[in-house]
């Protein structure tokens, strides 16, 4: 996306839609079991005091441009307010511990949304405020070592979709250096999907999860969350995750049994140390605790349930 503050628009004259379903309803699909086990860890209240890792808090105007965007492009937005208001809904749902995530679509504007996060941090005790910065920017280190110094944000969030650069590029690999030194992670979209046309890249030939290992390799310090799972390459990403030890993998939209591709659950369980619940909220097309209510339900064992909607992001962003 080329964008500014107020537009965003797709870089190539004919975009093909991110191919999605409408939302499944959970309830009444014949999952008896599932059922019950959602509703007994709700009963004690194992669903209450989550951390959600994936929250998407923006300036008004950038809303807004996000909301047209997938108008045209993806799905239907259904919960469209502003960052207080995000903020508010989470509490209400009962998330006591939120990632805020910001991104930076162009260069030039990652001080802004840096200051941004930092004054909602400052303004919520329950936020966990993550930076930006643009490979693009001339002085992109210095905005990374100003947001993980002085400015105490609490690591570098970046998206290859949108800024059309790989992970394993050496200016993304030099940002993400300065993470590992200043021991704070990164959340990086380095997975090939959900992708469309209208980012005007290739996201399969920049995404593929073999650059990602490249990454892990050259900065084995680095603490790495990789969102969605790694979709669309579940089990590449899963084996990534058996060999090295700083990366990490967020549910966002994955675990929601809202896209096609499915997961193996029992996988997911086996790594639930290294597996955070995440949700992309409030960029989703469903009801917010959707994704939630499915790990309670397919998530067999309470320990590793517990680890991935609390313990892993405790563990990644201590308080």
């Amino acid at each position: 996306m080329n964008t500014d503050s107020e537009t965003l628009t797709p870089c190539c004259a004919i975009a093909r839609r991110i191919e999605v379903p409408d939302p499944r309803p959970l309830d009444g699909d014949g999952d008896v079991v599932g059922a019950a086990r959602e509703a007994d860890r709700r009963r004690r209240r194992l669903l209450d005091g989550v951390t959600d890792a994936h929250v998407h808090l923006w300036p008004d105007a950038i809303y807004r441009a996000l909301w047209r965007w997938f108008d045209e492009h993806a799905w239907k937005i259904r919960f469209r307010a502003n960052a207080e208001e995000t903020v508010s809904a989470l509490s209400a749902s009962g998330v006591t511990r939120a990632v805020s995530l910001v991104y930076a679509h162009k260069p030039g504007i990652a001080r802004s949304l840096n200051a941004f996060a930092r004054q909602l941090g400052d303004a919520h005790a329950g936020l966990v405020p993550m930076a930006t910065v643009s490979p693009e920017d001339s002085d992109a280190l210095d905005i990374v070592r100003e947001a993980l110094g002085p400015m105490g944000l609490r690591g570098i969030k970046l998206h290859c979709h949108v800024q059309k650069t790989p992970i394993d590029d050496p200016r993304v690999i030099a940002i993400l250096r300065e993470c590992a030194a200043a021991g704070c992670p990164a959340v990086v979209h380095c997975g090939r999907a959900p992708a469309s046309d209208a980012y005007g890249v290739d996201t399969h030939l920049i995404c593929e999860h073999t650059r990602c290992e490249r990454v892990l390799q050259e900065i084995p310090t680095l603490k790495l969350v990789v969102p969605h799972l790694g979709l669309d390459e579940f089990e590449p990403y899963l084996a990534l995750v058996d060999r090295y030890e700083g990366l990490y993998l967020d549910t966002s939209m994955a675990c929601a049994e809202y896209f096609e591709q499915r997961i193996d659950w029992r996988a997911i369980e086996q790594r639930s140390e290294r597996v955070l619940y995440g949700t992309d909220f409030p960029i989703v097309p469903y009801e917010y605790d959707r994704e939630l209510r499915v790990l309670a339900r397919r998530i067999e064992d309470d320990r590793a349930f517990e680890r991935i909607v609390r313990g892993t992001s405790a563990a990644l962003w201590p308080t």
